[in-house]
C-alpha cells in the first residue's frame, strides 16, 4: 500500500443513489482510505467538480437517469486526462466493462463486489502517479537534450570523438565548418592533423599521450589552442577540450568539443599589447609626476589620516623655508593660523570620495610671517592628498579691489540718492509751476469777483435792498475769500507768494496761539508746549507762521484718536549734513519748530508723497491736501526746510527749520507806513493789464480814490502812452502778460523816464526778478481797495522814487495769462 492511505484523498463520486453512495464511502473507509467525497448526481454538478481541479480520482456509476458514465468519462478525459477514472456500477456484463476500459477507464468495479474497490482505487492512484513520474522524466530528458543542443549551438561548439582501437574519427558538421571543410567531406585524423600548424601538431600529440596515461593526475582532461589553415583559405584559432575515457585502466577513446576562438585570441593579443603600452605610459607618467613633484612651485603633500605629513615636495622648503625632514615630524595643523584651524579641520572631516574640497587658510613661513594658501584636498584610502597655491598677493589685491568696490558702491548709492532727490525736486518744481499758474488764473478771477462784490456792498445801502440780498452778497464774499486763501496756499507750495520776513520770537508766536489751538483741537486732545529758553530769533513772515502752526496742528488732530497728545516744541539747531530729501534744510543755523502727535504714523508710500499738493489720506471733503504742501513751500521760500519723523503706531513729528535772524535784523524796527494823505486830484496813474475785467476793477477802485487813470491792455500800448503823456505819475503794471511782461514793460519805461515810480499787480511773483522790490511795490491779487490805496499812497508819498523802482534786466517771457 502506498502513502495514499496516510493522507486525505479528494474523490469525485458520480452517483444518483444515496444508498450506493454510502456503500462506496464505507468500503473506501474500510480499505483504510481517508477520503473527502465530492458527489455529483447529474451532468452539471459533475462538470463543475471536474473543472474545479480539486479531485484526484473519479468514481462513476455506469447508468444514471439523466446522465451516463461513458459521457462522464469522455468529459473527464477531455478536461482532466491525468485523473484516474473507475466505474462503480451494478450493470453486469463483460461487454460493458470492455467498452469502458477501451474508452479510457482505469478499472471497472461491480457494486455487488465492492470489497475490491479499495484495491482498485489504490492501483489506479499508483498507476497515475507512475505515469506522471515517467512523463516528468521524459520531459526532463527532452529539456536536457534541448538545452545541451542549444548550448552547443549557441556556443558554436563542434563535437568530436576518436576511437584509439580503430583509429576512427567522428566529427559533426560544426567541426567540419571550423576546419573549413564541406559538411559531406570525408575526414580522417591524418587529414585534420595536416591542417594544423606544425608546432600545434606536436603539442596536440603530446597532450593526447599525457591524457591517455591513467597516472597523469588530471583525470584525462586536456585543453589547448591550435591554429588551423582551413581548406576555405581562412586561418582559425580553435580551442580543443577533450576527455580520455578509460576501461580497466586503459584509454579506449577520446571525446570532446572544439570552438572557434579566433576573435578572442586576437582580442587577447590586442589586450596584451595594450597592457604593454599602458605599462610604458604609466612609467612615463610616473616619471612626469616625479618631475612635477620636484619642480612645481605649488605645495604638494601627502598626509596620514591624523593630518601628519608623510611626503612633501621641495616647494615647501623653497617657498616657505621649512626643511623636508622637519616637515615629516609635524602635522598641517601645526602650521595653520589659529583663526583658520577650525575651518580646515571641518574640511578634512567632511572629505569624501565625491571630489576634492577647496579652502583658503594661512600657513606660517619659517621666518614667522603668514602666507595665504589656496588648498585643494582629496582623500585616497588611508591618506589625504593636498595641493596648495600661494594667493597672498591675490588676497591683498582682492582686499584693495573690495575697498575700491565699496567706495564705488557708496558713490553709486550717493549718486542714485542724488538722482532720486533731483527727480523729486524736479517733480515738485513741475507741480509748483502748475499750481502757481492755476493760482495766478484764480487770483485774476477772484480780483474781479471781490472787486465787484465790494462795489455791490457799497451800493446796497443806497439801493435799500432786501437784507436777504446783503446776506447773500456776504456769502459770496466769504466764498471768494476762501478761494483767495486756497490760492494763497497754492502759492505757498510753489514758493511764489511774496513774503515779508522779519525777526520773530517763535516762543511768543506759539504762546499767543494757545487759546486758538485749544479751541481748534477741542477738549479731547492734550496740548503741551515745550519752548526753549534763549531761543534765537527766526527770520520769517509773521503772517504765515501762525497759519503753518495751525495747519500742522489740524493735521495732527486728524491723525489721532480721542485722548491723544499734541506737543509743540522750539529749539536752536545747527544742521551740518547735506540734505537727503528735497524738503530737508541745507547746512546752517536754524530755529526749529516741531509739531508732534501720538497718532497712527505714516507708511513709507504716504511719506514719499506727503508734500505733494492735493495729496491726502483723508476722506473726501475732509481736507484739501494743501496743508503740508504749504508748509513745504513756506519753509523752502523762507530759506529753511522740513523733516518728518514718523513710526507706524507711535506718531509723527513734523520739524520746520526756519533761518536764524542776524543780530541787526533782530534789532531793527519795522518802519510803519505814513497815514493816508489826501489824494492829489492831478495824480495820473497808468494801469496796464491784459485782462480787461481785472483792469476795469483796478481802474474803478483807483477812480473812487480820486486818481486820474490812463489804461493800456499791453506793454507796447503802455510804452506808447508814456511817450505821449508826460503827466503820468505812476506805472501800475500786471506782472505776467503775453508778449511783453510787466518786468520788460517797467524796464523800458524806466529807460524812458528814470524817475517814474512802478508798482506790480500779480497773482504770483517771480522772486528772482522782484527780489529787490519793496513790499509796498507789489500788490498781490486778489487785493482789497484799502490795501491798494495804502500801497499806492506809500509809493507816491514815500521815499525817493529811485528807492521804489528796482534796476531790472529784461524779464523772462511768461505764458500769456495776464
Amino acid at each position: 500500500m502506498d502513502d495514499s492511505s496516510s493522507r486525505v484523498l479528494c474523490a469525485l463520486l458520480l452517483e444518483d443513489s444515496d444508498i450506493d453512495a454510502e456503500l462506496v464511502v464505507g468500503h473506501l473507509a474500510k480499505a483504510g482510505l481517508v477520503c473527502t467525497i465530492k458527489r455529483a448526481i447529474d451532468r452539471k454538478t459533475f462538470l463543475d467538480a471536474v473543472e474545479s481541479g480539486e479531485c484526484e480520482i473519479i468514481l462513476a456509476d455506469y447508468a444514471l437517469p439523466d446522465f451516463d458514465g461513458l459521457s462522464a468519462l469522455t468529459i473527464a478525459k477531455a478536461l482532466a486526462p491525468d485523473i484516474p477514472f473507475v466505474f462503480v456500477s451494478g450493470v453486469v456484463g463483460e461487454e460493458f466493462a470492455t467498452a469502458a476500459i477501451k474508452r479510457g477507464a482505469t478499472d471497472y468495479v461491480l457494486k455487488r463486489n465492492l470489497t475490491r474497490l479499495g484495491t482498485a482505487v489504490e492501483r489506479a492512484l499508483t498507476e497515475a502517479r507512475q505515469r506522471g513520474e515517467r512523463r516528468w522524466a521524459e520531459e526532463a530528458l527532452a529539456r536536457s537534450e534541448l538545452n545541451h543542443r542549444l548550448a552547443i549551438e549557441g556556443a558554436g561548439l563542434g563535437v568530436w570523438s576518436f576511437d584509439r582501437r580503430t583509429g576512427a574519427l567522428a566529427i559533426d558538421a560544426r567541426c567540419k565548418t571550423l576546419c573549413g571543410l564541406a559538411e559531406d567531406a570525408e575526414v580522417s585524423l591524418g587529414r585534420l592533423m595536416r591542417l594544423c600548424w606544425p608546432n600545434d601538431r606536436l603539442r596536440l600529440r603530446a597532450v593526447a599521450r599525457r591524457a591517455a596515461r591513467p597516472d597523469a593526475g588530471d583525470d584525462g582532461v586536456f585543453t589547448l589552442e591550435i591554429v588551423v589553415d582551413g581548406l576555405d583559405g581562412r586561418e582559425r584559432t580553435l580551442a580543443v577540450h577533450g576527455q580520455a575515457i578509460f576501461e580497466a585502466g586503459i584509454c579506449l577513446r577520446f571525446a570532446g568539443v572544439a570552438s572557434d576562438v579566433t576573435d578572442q585570441r586576437r582580442a587577447h593579443d590586442a589586450l596584451e599589447r595594450l597592457n604593454e603600452r599602458l605599462e610604458a605610459e604609466v612609467e612615463a607618467r610616473t616619471a612626469e609626476r616625479d618631475r612635477i613633484w620636484r619642480l612645481s612651485r605649488d605645495l604638494f603633500a601627502v598626509l596620514d589620516l591624523k593630518g601628519r605629513f608623510k611626503q612633501v615636495n621641495p616647494a615647501w622648503t623653497a617657498h616657505l623655508g621649512h626643511a623636508a625632514g622637519a616637515m615629516l615630524t609635524v602635522g598641517l595643523s601645526d602650521l595653520l593660523h589659529v583663526d583658520d584651524f577650525e575651518v580646515a579641520r571641518g574640511i578634512f572631516q567632511g572629505l569624501n570620495s565625491d571630489g576634492p574640497d577647496r579652502f583658503d587658510a594661512r600657513v606660517r613661513h619659517a621666518d614667522g610671517n603668514w602666507r595665504w594658501i589656496a588648498w585643494t584636498a582629496t582623500p585616497e584610502r588611508d591618506a589625504f592628498y593636498v595641493v596648495g597655491r600661494d594667493i597672498t598677493e591675490e588676497k591683498l589685491a582682492a582686499d584693495a579691489l573690495a575697498m575700491t568696490n565699496n567706495q564705488l558702491r557708496s558713490q553709486i548709492d550717493e549718486r542714485q540718492q542724488i538722482e532720486q532727490t533731483l527727480q523729486q525736486m524736479q517733480r515738485l518744481e513741475a507741480v509748483g509751476q502748475l499750481t502757481s499758474g492755476v493760482a495766478h488764473d484764480f487770483n485774476n478771477l477772484l480780483t474781479v469777483i471781490l472787486g465787484n462784490i465790494t462795489f455791490v456792498e457799497r451800493a446796497l445801502p443806497e439801493l435799500r435792498a432786501d437784507p436777504a440780498i446783503a446776506k447773500r452778497v456776504g456769502h459770496m464774499r466769504t466764498a471768494a475769500e476762501r478761494g483767495a486763501s486756497l490760492t494763497a496756499q497754492l502759492l505757498a507750495f510753489s514758493r511764489k507768494q511774496k513774503l515779508a520776513p522779519k525777526a520773530l520770537d517763535l516762543n511768543e508766536a506759539v504762546g499767543g496761539m494757545r487759546e486758538l489751538l485749544q479751541s481748534t483741537m477741542g477738549g479731547s486732545i492734550r496740548i503741551e508746549a515745550v519752548l526753549k529758553p534763549g531761543l534765537w530769533p527766526a527770520l520769517v513772515d509773521p503772517t504765515q507762521i501762525e497759519m503753518i502752526i495751525l495747519n500742522l496742528a489740524i493735521n495732527s488732530r486728524d491723525a489721532m484718536e480721542v485722548g491723544g497728545g499734541l506737543t509743540i516744541e522750539t529749539n536752536n539747531v545747527t544742521v551740518t549734513q547735506a540734505p537727503v530729501r528735497p524738503e530737508e534744510p541745507a547746512p546752517g543755523e536754524y530755529v526749529e519748530l516741531s509739531v508732534s502727535d501720538t497718532g497712527h504714523g505714516m507708511p513709507e508710500e504716504v511719506l514719499a508723497k506727503a508734500f505733494e499738493p492735493f495729496f491726502t489720506t483723508k476722506a473726501v471733503g475732509k481736507g484739501s491736501g494743501l496743508g503740508l504742501a504749504q508748509v513745504f513751500g513756506f519753509a523752502k521760500q523762507s530759506g529753511g526746510g522740513v523733516r518728518i519723523d514718523t513710526r507706524m503706531g507711535e506718531g509723527t513729528s513734523v520739524r520746520v527749520y526756519l533761518p536764524r535772524a542776524a543780530l541787526e535784523e533782530a534789532r531793527a524796527v519795522a518802519a510803519g507806513l505814513a497815514p493816508l494823505s489826501a489824494v492829489a486830484a492831478n495824480t495820473t496813474i497808468l494801469v496796464v493789464d491784459d485782462d480787461s475785467a481785472v483792469r476795469e476793477i483796478t481802474i474803478s477802485l483807483l477812480t473812487e480814490m480820486g486818481y486820474q487813470i490812463v489804461e493800456a491792455g499791453s506793454g507796447t500800448a503802455a510804452l506808447t502812452l508814456l511817450s505821449e503823456r508826460p503827466d503820468i505819475d505812476l506805472l501800475l503794471v500786471d506782472y505776467a502778460m503775453p508778449g511783453m511782461s510787466g518786468v520788460e514793460t517797467a524796464t523800458r519805461a524806466r529807460a524812458m523816464r528814470p524817475n517814474l515810480p512802478c508798482m506790480y499787480v500779480t497773482g504770483y511773483a517771480d522772486l528772482a526778478a522782484l527780489r529787490e522790490v519793496g513790499g509796498q511795490s507789489v500788490v498781490q491779487k486778489p487785493f482789497a481797495g484799502d490795501e491798494l490805496a495804502r500801497k499806492v499812497q506809500a509809493v507816491l508819498g514815500g521815499p525817493s522814487d529811485a528807492e521804489n523802482v528796482v534796476s531790472l534786466t529784461s524779464g523772462r517771457r511768461r505764458d500769456p495769462r495776464g
